[in-house]
């Protein structure tokens, strides 16, 4: 989906700009970064890594014990408030931070190798946004993400295969009930032989509950996917 103009130049300009002034680390925002440097070495070396992928029967696969058949679950750091991890976030999410999304992702797709290997995956899909809110931003983070995956583990990308079709309200300060509630019926499969009979990996930024994971992962399974599984930046803990 093309973001406006207006987003494209603001975008361009600020590409031009990291070329010649030095940027803050994304992170701590105090380092200086160099123009091939993604996170300074002291947040890179310190992000709190979940190790997910080499465990089982982990906090994160027990968000959905009985709510859904699923292959695994995993994300690769924990989410901490007012951490590097938050404002790496922060950074993809909100301010058009694309080469620090797919770098993220690149380290996903580099910690989940073994665990994709025990429980191959045909095709990731990003949690989608409503369109609305994709044109507003002009990107789905999530994309980004699939994009570092896909280059380190060579999985392909369903960009479209599952939409969101109802703008749901926030998910902070909800419930886990008040979430189920919020998304459960918010997802359509746009692209019915995309995901038939494929083992796909659903892919989003930060998993609180899981309830918009589930309910995704429902309308891939109601429309022929043979598994799915749930791939998270962080997990808020």
């Amino acid at each position: 989906m093309m973001p406006s103009p207006s987003r494209l130049i603001i975008r361009n300009l600020s590409s031009v700009l990291d070329l010649f002034l030095p940027q803050p680390c994304p992170g701590c925002r105090s380092a200086i970064l160099n123009h091939q440097e993604h996170l300074c070495m002291h947040c890179s070396l310190t992000l709190p890594y979940t190790q997910f992928e080499t465990l089982r029967n982990h906090p994160l696969e027990k968000l959905f014990w009985g709510r859904i058949p699923f292959g695994f679950a995993s994300a690769t750091w924990y989410f901490l408030d007012h951490s590097p991890i938050q404002h790496i976030i922060h950074a993809i999410k909100y301010e058009d931070q694309h080469v620090l999304g797919i770098h993220m992702g690149k380290q996903m797709g580099l910690r989940v190798q073994q665990l994709i290997t025990d429980f191959p995956i045909d095709l990731l899909v990003p949690m989608p946004l409503h369109p609305k809110k994709e044109i507003k931003r002009g990107y789905n983070q999530a994309e980004l993400l699939c994009k570092g995956i896909a280059m380190t583990t060579g999985i392909p990308i369903g960009n479209r295969a599952i939409q969101r079709t109802v703008q749901t309200k926030t998910q902070t300060r909800k419930s886990r009930s008040e979430r189920w509630d919020n998304v459960h019926t918010a997802f359509s499969v746009a692209q019915p032989t995309a995901i038939h009979s494929k083992n796909i990996a659903i892919v989003d930024d930060v998993i609180t509950t899981g309830a918009s994971l589930e309910a995704c992962g429902r309308s891939a399974l109601l429309h022929g996917a043979s598994s799915v599984s749930f791939l998270g930046m962080a997990f808020t803990a």
